[in-house]
């Protein structure tokens, strides 16, 4: 699976209110820096704000962490697997 396959498939079960389990790379652009890889057990997507003063925001997912309660966000092409299955390109 391709990461925007599995970027179709989250938003297709955030839909439905079904959780899902993924990973990625985390990276911060102001700071310049990565922690390494995030793994999220139960997620649902978030549309993005509309307001967002983000210029990048077409590239990035907002994300609900079903177990911490907590909204993140991350760049769409560091998505590194989905359902625990690495992911096998970028297009």
């Amino acid at each position: 699976m391709t990461v925007y396959e599995a970027i179709h498939e989250m938003r297709r079960r955030s839909e439905q209110h079904r959780p899902f389990a993924f990973s990625y790379m985390s990276y911060s652009l102001q700071r310049g820096e990565s922690h390494g890889e995030v793994e999220v057990e139960h997620a649902i997507l978030y549309k993005n704000p509309k307001e967002s003063k983000n210029e990048y925001q077409d590239w990035m997912l907002t994300y609900l962490d079903c177990s911490t309660r907590e909204v993140h966000q991350l760049w769409q092409p560091l998505v590194m697997s989905f359902e625990h299955e690495p992911l096998t390109s970028i297009d």
